[in-house]
C-alpha cells in the first residue's frame, strides 16, 4: 500500500511537473543551488553507479540536524540508527544488518573506532563495529553506502560498504574559506555549550602543475544527562537460592546456619522470618512461561523480579575533536596525486550514579542476598508479569561510577593514478588507520544500607517506570554505610576498578589496472594486501567495604542528587537521594592509586583480559566493465570475481595456577566471491537494476580470542573460539529507478541474502577436561590445594556449563526498500521551493537460533531452537523530509523510525525468550536563513519529543529491562563562508 501511495503521488508530480513545463518559457527555469544542488549531485552519483548505491553530499551533511556522523547517515534508505549513551547516535544498521556487519572506508581505507558506555547500554564496543559519535559530520564531503558487492570493492561486508571521503582542494574552485559557530542548549542538562568548525582550502598554479591544499577543524563540547530506570536483569524467584521461607513453611529456606544467625525462626541475624504464606506460595509457586512443571514452590519458578531494580541519572561531558589535512598535485592532466590525513579526537567523562535495592540477585553465600529477604505480598499482571512485590531486610544502595576514556583516531593515505597510455590507466593506494581506545579509570564506589524493611516495587500505574519505595529516607546519608564486611556475611559497601586499552591497527596496500579493450569493454584486475590487529587488555582491581577514619561521617564523602524525575512520568518518583561524592571520597581513599596503601585498589593481574588477533588478508579481482545497446535499452554493468585468503592469528593470556599461560590458534580460510552488476536504461528516465554475489562477514575478534573465564560459583566456563569460520551469504538485488523530473527520484527495490553460515552463541552442558583447557585453570578459577589435589567446586572431571560462539546454520533474509525525492518545482511561486524526502524499509529474517540448556525438567543437553529475525533488525523504517528552500531562506523537519528489534536471544533456562528494544520515532528541524550572501545564521532541533529508549525482557511478559531519556537539544550557530 506504501508502495502503491508513493508511486501514485509521484506520477501525479510528473504529470503536473509536464504540464507546468508546457506552460513556462525558458527564461523562468530555476537554476538548482544549495541543498538542492547537493540533492542533484548525490543523485548524479546514484544514477551513474553499477550497484546500488546511496549517496549523501557535503552541503546535504551540513544542514541536518545532526550531532554527528551516524545521524546523517540515518537518512539514508535502509539505515536505521543505534543510538548509546545519552540518545546520541552511536553506530547503524542496514537492511536489518548490524555494525558488525557493515565496513566502513574512510579516504578510501577500512576504520575502526570503539568507545565506551555503561554496560546496559553496549558496554565497550571491543568489535570490528564502527562508532560514528567519534566524528563531526561537518569534516566529510560525502558519504556512500553500497549495498552491493563489486569484485573490485574489497569482501568483508554482508550489510554495506559505508565510504567517507573527507574534502580535498580540488573540491572546490578557489581560494575557500568557512567559518562556523554554534551553541548547543539540552533541556534535561540545562546547559549551553560550544561547537565550532572551520575549512580552508586553496589551489595554485606551478611550474610543476596544479597544486592544491587543505586543512578543517571541528570542535564540540557537550553535556548530555540521562535519568530513567534499569531492572539490570530478571531473575526467577527461586535463582540465587530464593527467598526467606515463612515461619513454620516446609522445607525451610535457607537452611539452619549458625554462622549466619539462620534458624528456624530467622533468615539472618536480626532478620526474623516474616514472609506472607499465601504471598510466598503464589509467587514461588508459580509455571514458567514454557509450560515447565514445578514438584514444589521451592524447587522453581516462573516470577520474575528485578536483579537490581533502580534509578540512574547519567551525565556524560565529552569533547569532541576533528582534524582533517589533504594535498593534491596534478603535473598533468593524465596524473593524479593524493596525500590524505584525518585525525579525531573523543574524550568522554561519564559520572553514573545509582539509587537501588541489591538484594534479589544475591545468594546467601556471596553477601546475605535474597536468601535473607521476605515477601510480604506480591501481584502478577495478565502476562504473568510481577509487578508489585514487598518485602522485609532487602539492602538498600546508592552507587556513583565515573568512567573517563578516551578514543584516539589518526589516518594517513596516499593514493594516486596515472592513465599510461589513452587505454590503460593504474592507481595506487597504502594507508595505515589507527584507532586506540584508553580507558584508564572506571571506578565504582557503593555504600550500603542492609536489611532495610518495607522496600516494594509497584509497576501497576507505569509499566515503564516504577515506584520504588525503599523503606528509608534515600536522602539521609546517615543511613547508609561504608565499613568491612560482617563475620556473619553482612556486606557495607565496596569499591571496584578496571582499566582497558583497546587498539585497532589497519594497513592497507592496493593496485589496480584498467584497460580499454573497446568501446564497449574494459577490463580491470587487482591485488590487495591488509594486515588488521586488535589487542585488548583489561585488569580490574577492587575490595569490600574499608573501615572509615575516625571522624569522617558519609555525609562528608556524600552528596545530593536533586531535580530528579523530570519528563519520566512516574508517580513516587524520588526527586533526591544521597550519591556518593567520589572526589571526597578519593581524599579519603585513593581507590585509584592501585597499590598497597589501599587495600584492594592493587591490579588483579592474574584476572586480566589479555587478547588479540591479526589477520592477514591477500586478494586479488578480475573483472569486466561492460556497456551495450540492445535496440531502444542501454545495458552497462561489470562481472567479476574476487578471491581472497585470509589467515587468523588468535592469541590470549590465561591464568592457569598463578601463571599467565599464552594460548595461541592459527585459523586459514580461503574465498571466491563472485559479483554480478547489470543496469538497463529504459525510455522515460527508468533504470532497471540487477545485482548478485557472494558475500562474507568475518568473526568479531572477541569470539575469536582463545580465552577462557571460570565461574566456580556456577560452574560455568565461558570461552573463545579461535576456529570460527565466517558469516557467509548469496545476495540478489532488483531494483527500479525512475526519474521522472530534474532533481526527482522515485525508486522501488527488493533485495534477498541467502545466510549460509551464522555465529551464534550456545550454551551446553560438558566435562570440563573435554574442552582442551589445562587443569591449573581450575586452580587459577578459585581453587585451592590440599596435599596436591585441588579443593574447590569444579573438578576435571566435573560438568560445567559451557558458553561459547559456534557456526550454525544460518537463513534466508527478504526485504524491500521504496525511496521518493520530489521537489515540489511543478507548483505555483513560492511553493514551488518546497520538496519532499522519504523512504520506507521493510525486512524480514528467519534465522534459528540454538541452545542448549540445563533444566530440572528437560534431559541433560537437550538441544532447543527458536526461530527468529536478527538481532538488531527492525522489520520496518522509514526516514520522511520536508524541506523548504529560496535564495535565502531553508528549513526542514524530519522524522526518523525504526521499529522494535531483538537486541539478543536467551536461552529458556533462564526463564526469558528474547530482549527487545522498542521502536522509536526522532523527529527533528532545521532552519537557516542568509543574512548576506556569505554569512548564515541557523537554528536546529534535535530529538523534539524526548523519544525513550526501552528494553523490554521476554515477549510474553514484557518486563521492563531499561527506560531511560535524554531530552530535547536546540542548536543556534552562524556560519561565514567565502
Amino acid at each position: 500500500m506504501i508502495a502503491l501511495a508513493v508511486f501514485s503521488l509521484a506520477t501525479s508530480l510528473q504529470a503536473q511537473a509536464q504540464d507546468s513545463a508546457k506552460d513556462k518559457p525558458d527564461d523562468n527555469v530555476v537554476v538548482v543551488t544549495g541543498f538542492r544542488a547537493s540533492l542533484n549531485s548525490a543523485l548524479n552519483t546514484k544514477k551513474n553507479s553499477d550497484g546500488i548505491v546511496d549517496v549523501i553530499k557535503a552541503e546535504d551533511i551540513a544542514k541536518f540536524p545532526d550531532a554527528n556522523l551516524a545521524e546523517s547517515l540515518q537518512r539514508v534508505p535502509g539505515v536505521s540508527l543505534t543510538r548509546g549513551d545519552g540518545g546520541e547516535g552511536k553506530q547503524i544498521t542496514v537492511r536489518g544488518l548490524n555494525a558488525g556487519f557493515t565496513r566502513v572506508r574512510i579516504n578510501g581505507i577500512e576504520g575502526v573506532t570503539a568507545t565506551g558506555a555503561s554496560d546496559i547500554n553496549g558496554s565497550t564496543n571491543r568489535g570490528r563495529g564502527f562508532d560514528f559519535s567519534v566524528f563531526a559530520s561537518e569534516l566529510f564531503n560525502s558519504l556512500e553506502v553500497r549495498k552491493t558487492s563489486e569484485a573490485s570493492v574489497e569482501e568483508g561486508s554482508l550489510g554495506a560498504t559505508v565510504d567517507l571521503r573527507t574534502a580535498r582542494p580540488f573540491d572546490f574552485k578557489g581560494q575557500t574559506f568557512s567559518l562556523g559557530g554554534q551553541e548547543s542548549w539540552n533541556g534535561l542538562s540545562r546547559k549551553a555549550e560550544p561547537r565550532v568548525t572551520a575549512l580552508y582550502s586553496d589551489r595554485w598554479e606551478t611550474p610543476i602543475g596544479k597544486i592544491g591544499a587543505l586543512a578543517s577543524v571541528a570542535y564540540s563540547k557537550r553535556t548530555v544527562q540521562e535519568e530513567g530506570y534499569e531492572a539490570v536483569e530478571l531473575l526467577s524467584a527461586s535463582q540465587d537460592g530464593g527467598f526467606c521461607s515463612p515461619l513454620g513453611y516446609a522445607p525451610q529456606n535457607p537452611v539452619n546456619t549458625p554462622s549466619k544467625g539462620i534458624t528456624a525462626t530467622a533468615c539472618g541475624t536480626g532478620v526474623p522470618r516474616t514472609s506472607n504464606l499465601a504471598a510466598y506460595n503464589d509467587v514461588m509457586g508459580r509455571l514458567d512461561n514454557y509450560g515447565g512443571t514445578v514438584a514444589s514452590p521451592a524447587a522453581g519458578s516462573g516470577a520474575f523480579a528485578p536483579r537490581i531494580p533502580r534509578y540512574r541519572r547519567s551525565l556524560t561531558n565529552y569533547e569532541r575533536t576533528g582534524i582533517t589535512a589533504s594535498a593534491q598535485w596534478r603535473p598533468d592532466t593524465k596524473t593524479e596525486l593524493n596525500l590524505d590525513f584525518m585525525g579525531g579526537k573523543f574524550v568522554n567523562d561519564r559520572y553514573d550514579n545509582y539509587i537501588s535495592a541489591i538484594s534479589f540477585g544475591r545468594t546467601l553465600g556471596q553477601s546475605n542476598g535474597k536468601p535473607q529477604s521476605s515477601i510480604l505480598d506480591a501481584h502478577f499482571d495478565a502476562n504473568g508479569s510481577w509487578d508489585y512485590g514487598k518485602f522485609n531486610a532487602v539492602d538498600i544502595r546508592t552507587e556513583g561510577l565515573l568512567d573517563k576514556y578516551t578514543t584516539l583516531f589518526r589516518q594517513n593515505v596516499l593514493s594516486g593514478s596515472r592513465e599510461i597510455t589513452d587505454r590503460l590507466k593504474v592507481d595506487f593506494l597504502t594507508g595505515i588507520s589507527n584507532s586506540d581506545l584508553d580507558e584508564p579509570m572506571r571506578a565504582t564506589v557503593q555504600f550500603d544500607t542492609p536489611n532495610v524493611d518495607g522496600f516494594s516495587f509497584d509497576f501497576r500505574n507505569n509499566r515503564n517506570v516504577p515506584t520504588l519505595n525503599f523503606g528509608m529516607d534515600v536522602a539521609n546519608p546517615s543511613l547508609f554505610t561504608f565499613a568491612p564486611q560482617e563475620a556473619d556475611g553482612t556486606f557495607h559497601g565496596q569499591f571496584v576498578g578496571r582499566y582497558l586499552h583497546t587498539k585497532n591497527k589497519l594497513r592497507t596496500n592496493a593496485v589496480n589496472a584498467s584497460f580499454e579493450l573497446n568501446d564497449n569493454l574494459t577490463l580491470r584486475g587487482g591485488l590487495s594486501n591488509r594486515k588488521n590487529t586488535w589487542t585488548n587488555v583489561e585488569i580490574g582491581s577492587g575490595g569490600n567495604g574499608l573501615a572509615l577514619p575516625a571522624g569522617t561521617t558519609m555525609a562528608s564523602i556524600t552528596r545530593q542528587i536533586s531535580g530528579f524525575g523530570r519528563g519520566l512520568g512516574g508517580s513516587g518518583v524520588p526527586t533526591s537521594w544521597v550519591a556518593v561524592d567520589l572526589d571526597k571520597f578519593r581524599q579519603i581513599y585513593d581507590i585509584e592509586c592501585h597499590c598497597s596503601k589501599v587495600p584492594g585498589s592493587e591490579y588483579n593481574l592474574l584476572g586480566q583480559a589479555n587478547r588479540g588477533v591479526e589477520e592477514g588478508i591477500n586478494a586479488l579481482y578480475g573483472s569486466v566493465d561492460f556497456k551495450y545497446d540492445v535496440g531502444p535499452v542501454g545495458l552497462r554493468g561489470n562481472v567479476g570475481v574476487r578471491g581472497a585468503e585470509t589467515k587468523a592469528t588468535s592469541f590470549a593470556l590465561i591464568n592457569a595456577n598463578g601463571v599467565l599461560t599464552p594460548a595461541t590458534v592459527e585459523h586459514k580460510y580461503r574465498d571466491v566471491l563472485p559479483a554480478l552488476n547489470v543496469t538497463a536504461s529504459l525510455p522515460q528516465d527508468v533504470l532497471l537494476r540487477f545485482s548478485a554475489g557472494k558475500t562474507l562477514s568475518r568473526p568479531e575478534y572477541t569470539d575469536l580470542a582463545p580465552s577462557a573465564t571460570l565461574s566456580t560459583q556456577n560452574q560455568s566456563v565461558t570461552i573463545g573460539n579461535p576456529n570460527l569460520d565466517p558469516i557467509r551469504a548469496r545476495t540478489y538485488d532488483l531494483q527500479a529507478e525512475w526519474y521522472y523530473a530534474k532533481n526527482a527520484l522515485l525508486s522501488v527495490g527488493y533485495f534477498r541474502k541467502e545466510i549460509n553460515t551464522f555465529i551464534q552463541g550456545v550454551s551446553e552442558r560438558a566435562v570440563f577436561s573435554s574442552l582442551g583447557l589445562p587443569d591449573s585453570v581450575l586452580i587459577g578459577g578459585g581453587c585451592s590445594i590440599t596435599g596436591g589435589t585441588p579443593a574447590c567446586p569444579t573438578l576435571p572431571d566435573t560438568i560445567v556449563t559451557v558458553g561459547r560462539k559456534v557456526n550454525t546454520p544460518g537463513g534466508p533474509l527478504n526485504g524491500f526498500e521504496v525511496n521518493l525525492q520530489a521537489p515540489f518545482s511543478f507548483l505555483p511561486a513560492g511553493w514551488n521551493n518546497f520538496g519532499l524526502l522519504a523512504n520506507y524499509t521493510h525486512v524480514d529474517s528467519k534465522i534459528t537460533y540454538v541452545t542448549r540448556v540445563d533444566n530440572p525438567n528437560t534431559p541433560a543437553n537437550e538441544l532447543l531452537s527458536k526461530t527468529a529475525n536478527f538481532t538488531g533488525l527492525s522489520p520496518n523504517a522509514h526516514n520522511i523530509t520536508l524541506f523548504y528552500e529560496d535564495p535565502k531562506f531553508s528549513a526542514r523537519v524530519s522524522a526518523a523510525h525504526r521499529s522494535a528489534y531483538l537486541l539478543n536471544v536467551l536461552g529458556d533456562v533462564a526463564g526469558h525468550d528474547f530482549t527487545v528494544v522498542d521502536g522509536s520515532t526522532n523527529i527533528d528541524f532545521s532552519l537557516s536563513y542568509n543574512i548576506t550572501p556569505k554569512l548564515r545564521v541557523s537554528l536546529e532541533g534535535q530529538n523534539l519529543t524526548d523519544t525513550p529508549l526501552r528494553y523490554g525482557r521476554d515477549l510474553q511478559r514484557n518486563d521492563t529491562l531499561l527506560y531511560v531519556h535524554s531530552g530535547r537539544t536546540f542548536v543556534l550557530g552562524l556560519t561565514y563562508k567565502y
